[in-house]
């Protein structure tokens, strides 16, 4: 997993960072990864390898840099700079659950993602100084790291973050971590609610904006007046990860120009996108994907749903609510692939039945009557390396992409298409 192996190569160079030139960075990961394969628990290996190097925990001598000169691979780092954007991230590293913090920092010269490997309280708006952090890569550009060994303090300055050429974006690739974002689109829907933000009531303005690429969720934290159906240009935003999938966030610092332009609606994400695209992009809103299915899952066709919190149980036991009698239910979990890249869809019971042709009862009937393995195979026989068709939205997490279908169609060969592309192949040939 990408986690874990990030999580490995902060934990190398966080030990780097206090051992200087004095041992070489191969020799820490492979000490490192040796406690970890005899299953020594994640922090406890930190601390035997630190141990094992006597890394002590004052770094050495600091260099300090504006974030526009950080380089990936920089280490012993002084910056100080505002804190753009932060969300809190829950992820798993060799079955432990661990909070990590992600965001936007930035000073006078440049803006940056973060990863923080612990809560130092940090809040959007802060200015602090950073003292003994590192960089890596990340999508082409600098990532600081702030681990336990980085001393995070206020700083008492003014920063006026810089004013940068906002990159341009079409919709479909926008990914989370992206700052000083430009994109054009069509504002889709909106809604304005009341949040509560550190104790003071904000208006936030959400919704759908798209283009003839693709969809993405919107947060607008500011009154820019926006219209459903308008074309606008946004610059100065930045993108975040939000249940699952990527957001666009804009606020009082981003500008949004209206544009005397129209895009039809039945325009806007009508074309399949690459599962390579939909899962470095972290997923995304009313994706349209084609594949073929490559497996079927196990926990699909005939199931059983917890009649409280509807997951699905096992022999009558639901993980949160216990033993409960369950209601029937009916779904696939396939893992559909393109060449490029996978995703699993999921299809409920009437997208099944829609692409099975058949209905829950017929296949409880056929339960009854040969057993649950003969809806098994059946489901098998139909879809198995069979192309497909799946629009929804794909939600991003550790495990991969997931697809929760709103509609899917087996696609079907032109056989006179193909037959007359074979005949003209052989006229060549010939």
């Amino acid at each position: 997993m990408a986690d874990e192996k990030e999580d490995v190569d902060s934990i190398v160079d966080d030990v780097m960072t206090s051992l200087g030139d004095e041992v070489s960075r191969d020799q820490v990961k492979k000490k490192l990864q040796t406690f970890l394969d005899y299953g020594v628990p994640l922090d406890q290996a930190r601390q035997a390898v630190l141990k094992k190097f006597g890394a002590g925990s004052a770094p050495a001598g600091l260099t300090t840099k504006k974030l526009a000169e950080v380089q990936p691979g920089d280490r012993r780092l002084q910056v100080t700079g505002k804190i753009v954007a932060i969300e809190k991230w829950d992820v798993e590293v060799r079955g432990e659950q661990r909070t990590i913090f992600r965001g936007l920092i930035g000073d006078d010269t440049e803006v940056l993602p973060f990863t923080a490997w612990k809560d130092f309280g940090l809040q959007s708006g802060d200015v602090v100084t950073l003292k003994n952090a590192y960089a890596n890569e990340w999508s082409g550009q600098a990532r600081l790291n702030i681990s336990e060994w980085t001393e995070v303090s206020p700083a008492e300055v003014s920063i006026q973050l810089a004013e940068r050429t906002p990159q341009r974006f079409k919709v479909i690739d926008l990914r989370p971590g992206l700052s000083n974002v430009e994109v054009k689109g069509k504002v889709l829907s909106l809604e304005e609610r009341e949040v509560t933000v550190d104790g003071d009531s904000k208006k936030v303005y959400t919704g759908l904006l798209g283009d003839p690429s693709g969809k993405i969720q919107y947060n607008a934290w500011h009154d820019f007046g926006l219209q459903e159906n308008e074309v606008i240009q946004v610059s100065g935003a930045y993108t975040k990860s939000w249940r699952g999938t990527p957001q666009l966030v804009f606020d009082e610092r981003a500008t949004v120009k209206k544009l005397d332009e129209k895009i039809a609606t039945e325009d806007i994400a009508q074309r399949p996108v690459s599962l390579y695209k939909v899962v470095e992009g972290g997923g995304g809103v009313d994706i349209i994907m084609e594949g073929s299915v490559i497996e079927i899952q196990s926990g699909s066709g005939l199931i059983e749903r917890c009649p409280q919190c509807n997951r699905a149980i096992r022999d009558g036991i639901c993980v949160i609510d216990g033993e409960v009698t369950g209601q029937p239910d009916l779904r696939i979990k396939a893992v559909v692939d393109d060449g490029t890249g996978a995703v699993t869809a999921i299809l409920d019971r009437e997208m099944t039945e829609q692409m099975m042709e058949k209905t829950m009862e017929d296949y409880r009937r056929l339960a009854r009557e040969q057993g649950e393995e003969a809806v098994d195979r059946e489901i098998q026989q139909r879809l198995m390396a069979h192309p497909i068709r799946v629009t929804g939205n794909a939600l991003a997490d550790d495990y991969g992409v997931t697809v929760i279908v709103r509609d899917a169609t087996l696609i079907m060969p032109d056989i006179a298409a193909e037959s007359q592309r074979l005949l003209e192949e052989l006229e060549v040939t010939e």
